[in-house]
């Protein structure tokens, strides 16, 4: 199955024998959204509730007196537990209202613990000053605004100039094939890489996490096989090239703008999968030479801004003491992710 000439074939194929054993094996669940519980729900009423459905599934399938009781016992149970966390909620939330209190957090907080939740879908958008309501049309309109933010035509002439110039001169892969990080994948690599991933929403393919942690050792070599490919062969896969983008809006922002909305991309979970396996290597060299300066705290590990927040810390009272002046630069990129 692995072995096929074309590896854009042979990477469709493994994944559609995934999801073709996932539906066979899998229960699917309802297409209903979980609801919005209330602010008041703990986890006292959702045990309690949980026992009053158990009880009566029981009473349904056996109506005996004995079950009967035990059930209105148990709604009973989870009634008083819902009007105790209610009535504690309410006591602690009036308390709590000052003169400093913003009044739309105020309400906000009183339609939640009513069970109204605000509309999470986009209303409507405004492009060139008019609105647009149509779905598929919006979906352009924040597809053509994602576009323009990470177009080339932001760069810097010179920067362009460069970028072109440097894209053109072709990778030599076999020259540093000795190297270390050039290996071939191996099983212990991925199990690891299997263990430590956090399960997140699938991409296009809707293959997930949870169903390659349940592969068997003989499906997991053929995915290592197939990695391996990847590896050595320096060819992408086309199917992982293609991501669903969630607008999310920026909290306190005009959600009627565009501009306002930052994206989330889900990709294939083969492919981060594959990618986290790569990034271990390549942050392990980085590391390891002291490629990184010593003065970056982000994506590293064990680092965070913490690190930085002492060492400007430190050098304030050391300014202090010494009674000198001390200059810092603090600078926001805007747009930072996508282009920068």
């Amino acid at each position: 199955m692995v072995e096929g000439e074309n590896l854009n074939e042979v990477v469709n194929l493994v994944i559609k024998t995934i999801i073709s054993a996932a539906d066979a094996s899998i229960p699917k669940s309802g297409l209903s959204f979980p609801k919005n519980r209330k602010p008041w729900w703990n986890k006292h009423c959702t045990d309690t509730n949980r026992n009053q459905r158990k009880a009566w599934n029981v009473f349904r399938r056996h109506p005996t007196t004995a079950n009967q009781i035990a059930f209105q016992r148990t709604k009973s149970i989870a009634l008083w537990a819902r009007r105790k966390s209610e009535r504690e909620y309410w006591i602690k939330f009036v308390s709590s209202i000052n003169s400093s209190v913003i009044a739309k957090d105020m309400w906000d907080n009183v339609r939640r613990a009513c069970g109204i939740y605000l509309e999470k879908r986009i209303s409507y958008l405004r492009k060139n000053g008019e609105e647009v309501r149509n779905a598929s049309e919006m979906a352009d309109i924040l597809a053509e605004t994602f576009a323009s933010i990470c177009s080339a035509s932001n760069y810097t002439g010179p920067f362009l100039t460069h970028k072109n110039r440097t894209e053109r001169i072709k990778l030599r892969f076999k020259m540093t094939k000795y190297l270390s990080y050039n290996t071939d994948l191996t099983i212990f690599e991925l199990h690891t890489a299997l263990s430590v991933i956090k399960h997140t929403s699938p991409g296009p393919n809707e293959v997930t996490y949870s169903m390659l942690q349940h592969l068997s050792e003989h499906s997991l070599l053929n995915i290592l096989y197939m990695f391996n490919r990847i590896w050595k062969e320096h060819i992408f896969p086309d199917c992982w090239k293609h991501a669903f983008i969630i607008p999310i809006p920026k909290p306190d922002k005009d959600p009627q703008d565009p501009l306002n909305y930052r994206s989330i991309a889900l990709t294939s979970c083969m492919c981060k999968l594959f990618e986290r396996i790569v990034n271990v290597r390549l942050v392990h060299t980085l590391e390891k030479n002291e490629y990184i300066s010593p003065f970056q705290s982000g994506f590293r590990k064990s680092r965070s801004t913490i690190d930085n927040l002492m060492s400007l810390e430190t050098d304030i009272r050391v300014a202090f003491l010494k009674r000198n002046h001390l200059v810092s630069i603090f600078f926001d990129i805007y747009k930072a992710y996508d282009r920068a």
